[in-house]
């Protein structure tokens, strides 16, 4: 992406982002974005189809990078390990209240349900590969659905109480509460 294209997006992403600071989801419309990024119709439709696939990359972005692990981009917490379930989660929420100005944390707060379908996907995908082994004789599809449920309503209680705990706090909570450690 060249310099003019990333100028754009950025454009779009902040357009999208101050509207959701006073709107719900599903009452942003592409014209506002549009207005807002004081851009054409043509362009915004060159970057993204709809509003969902704006929303769709901006997640795509954040979870590609959290799955990565921390980098020089993370200005908020370039120290946090991430080997651990603990510190993923932890990852996760510094991003979802940090990165594009609260939106994701607002979208779970708010049940939105193309973003809740979303992030519980990326959720099942990390706690399958990182998430506890279910005891014995239940099913780990079931361990998962516990996990990912009760970690989305753990990061909703985080929001709704002002996102003011450390997200390592909110982790470690979490996992003292599911029993992944003494």
């Amino acid at each position: 992406m060249d310099r003019r294209q990333r100028k754009t997006r950025k454009a779009i992403y902040d357009a999208f982002e101050a509207l959701m600071a006073s709107e719900h989801y599903s009452a942003v419309t592409v014209a506002q974005i549009i207005d807002r990024a004081d851009i054409g119709r043509s362009t915004f439709y060159a970057h993204f189809e709809t509003k969902d696939d704006l929303l769709r990359e901006m997640c795509r972005e954040m979870f590609d990078h959290i799955f990565e692990g921390v980098n020089e981009y993370c200005v908020t917490h370039p120290g946090l390990a991430t080997e651990s379930l603990e510190g993923k989660l932890a990852h996760l929420l510094y991003h979802m209240r940090d990165t594009h100005s609260g939106v994701c944390g607002k979208l779970v707060r708010e049940g939105e349900p193309f973003f809740t379908r979303y992030f519980e996907s990326q959720l099942n995908v990390l706690f399958e590969k990182s998430g506890p082994k279910p005891p014995k004789g239940m099913p780990a599809s079931l361990m998962r659905v516990l996990c990912v449920s009760s970690f989305s309503h753990t990061v909703s209680w985080w929001f709704d109480c002002g996102a003011n705990d450390a997200p390592e706090q909110v982790a470690a909570w979490y996992a003292q509460g599911m029993g992944l450690h003494a």
